[in-house]
């Protein structure tokens, strides 16, 4: 099993952590509250939209409950699953920014963004499916790559902020 450490909660109560995953890819790692914690959509009333606080704390998982939906999420991803995935990611990005070039040129990229990207951090949401965070800062300085997987741990999207 994946051991989290410096445990902690943010701003919203939920659980942020350091793990090391396999392979030795040190990542943080953080539980995000399911869309129904994070605002009270029965109330559409104008005055309270800017109000997400309306869940009540005791609706909220406990730290126990998302350490362990965490670390079961985290199990699952093996080293020949990150690998994949982070040449699956490489490949997508430059398949996307390549289309006019030739193959001399896209492998050039290739190998540049495969010597830069790094997987800095995994989120895991409440019913454990996740996102992947991957940073290149030569690449794609101060953007952040995300990539959502879906139940069987292939990419189902990816963005680029």
């Amino acid at each position: 099993m994946i051991e989290l450490e410096d445990i902690d909660t943010d701003e919203d109560g939920a659980l942020t952590a350091d793990a090391v995953l396999p392979g030795g890819r040190r990542v943080t790692v953080e539980y995000a509250f399911d869309e129904d914690f994070e605002r009270d959509d029965e109330d559409d009333d104008d005055d309270d939209l800017e109000d997400f606080d309306d869940v009540a704390r005791e609706d909220l998982p406990d730290l126990d409950a998302m350490q362990e939906t965490v670390q079961h999420a985290l199990a699952r991803l093996t080293e020949d699953i990150l690998d994949a995935r982070d040449r699956e990611v490489v490949e997508e990005l430059i398949e996307a920014s390549t289309e006019d070039e030739d193959d001399e040129e896209r492998a050039e990229e290739l190998a540049a963004l495969r010597d830069d990207i790094t997987l800095d951090g995994v989120v895991v949401f409440g019913d454990g499916g996740m996102t992947l965070l991957y940073i290149a800062p030569e690449e794609y300085p101060d953007l952040i790559i995300y990539c959502l997987l879906d139940e069987d741990l292939e990419i189902d999207d990816l963005m680029v902020e």
